[in-house]
């Protein structure tokens, strides 16, 4: 199914898009076997694109990434887009529909609870992250970094390293190189070429991706993909080489893609993942969490993944096989 004219402008290019809610990753997806749905609820907003999937033994799934999506304060539109979607699901008999907008807990909750959702298993990590708002001018942006934070930006420039923005092909490969060897220093889980190419290419065709390149002696050693999401920028991937971290490449390139962001008129800057609890030293996220508070902005939660779902009972019994159907699609896959 294709996308209907101007779903763009509204799923992702809005103040309040995603995209997670573009036509670019319907696209994405459709290549890897989900069936995409473009439901308009209302004209221009709000929206909502539906993946869906057949379970074997357990119907149709379908999945809202991120979605829907309306206008930034619209409680009503909020309101009447989890109806229609909680209708729909009833209307396919499905087995359920997964929603995660990027809204507050205290304004989603109540729509959400009084639409028949609950708190479903997440699909996408991230329930907390920092906001930095881009209204000030680059210096003051510059002052509001925590003092390491600052110095550790001024010695990457001050090393040699360069930031280049780039789209070619060995460009992607060699951020693939180092996000790989991130991912294993790291130890998170990274996918294969195919499946980061094929979103890479297709994001920043669509022109929502930028993929920027830290340099130092001709040699990448860091990367860092933003996305576009409506009037905000967010930082989606980073990854650094022994030799940038050395260098402070990840500073100076974390900074240059925030000037970026105000220089072509982005209101805000998304860090990406936090801690829901910062103080939380054994979560995952709290090394990335480190490095990314020096950069300043406010902590923001999201209300997280949630479920309507028609039969309850077939609902449960899916709950329950879900950890041992994925280990056996897994093994398949392997």
């Amino acid at each position: 199914m294709s996308a209907p004219g101007g779903w763009d402008d509204a799923a992702a290019r809005s103040p309040g898009g995603h995209v997670l809610q573009s036509s670019a990753w319907a696209d994405v997806r459709a290549a890897q076997g989900w069936r995409p749905e473009f439901v308009r609820v209302g004209d221009p907003l709000p929206v909502a694109l539906v993946l869906w999937k057949r379970i074997p033994f357990f119907g149709e799934m379908g999945y809202a990434p991120r979605g829907p999506i309306v206008a930034p304060g619209d409680r009503d539109g909020l309101a009447h887009a989890l109806d229609t979607l909680a209708g729909l699901a009833h209307e396919r008999g499905a087995l359920l529909l997964k929603v995660d907008p990027e809204i507050a807990p205290e304004e989603a909750g109540p729509p959400l609870a009084h639409a028949g959702y609950r708190r479903g298993p997440d699909v996408q990590p991230v329930l907390a992250t920092l906001v930095i708002d881009l209204a000030p001018d680059e210096d003051a942006l510059l002052a509001g970094l925590e003092k390491d934070t600052r110095w550790s930006v001024r010695q990457a420039a001050k090393r040699g390293v360069t930031v280049t923005a780039c789209a070619d092909e060995d460009s992607l490969r060699a951020f693939y190189g180092i996000y790989r060897v991130t991912g294993e220093r790291a130890r998170f889980v990274t996918r294969t070429w195919e499946y980061y190419r094929l979103v890479w290419r297709t994001l920043i065709d669509a022109r929502l991706a930028t993929l920027r390149l830290a340099y130092h002696e001709e040699r990448p050693v860091a990367g860092a993909m933003t996305w576009t999401c409506g009037e905000r920028e967010l930082y989606m991937y980073g990854a650094s080489t022994e030799e940038g971290r050395r260098c402070y490449a990840s500073y100076g390139l974390q900074w240059e893609c925030i000037a970026a962001a105000k220089a072509t008129g982005r209101t805000a800057y998304d860090l990406g993942g936090i801690p829901t609890d910062p103080s939380n030293k054994a979560d995952p996220m709290y090394g990335p969490y480190l490095f990314k508070k020096g950069f300043g902005g406010l902590q923001k939660r999201w209300v997280g993944a949630h479920d309507v779902a028609p039969s309850v009972l077939r609902y449960r019994a899916f709950l329950a096989a879900e950890p041992l159907y994925t280990r056996a699609l897994r093994r398949v896959s392997r």
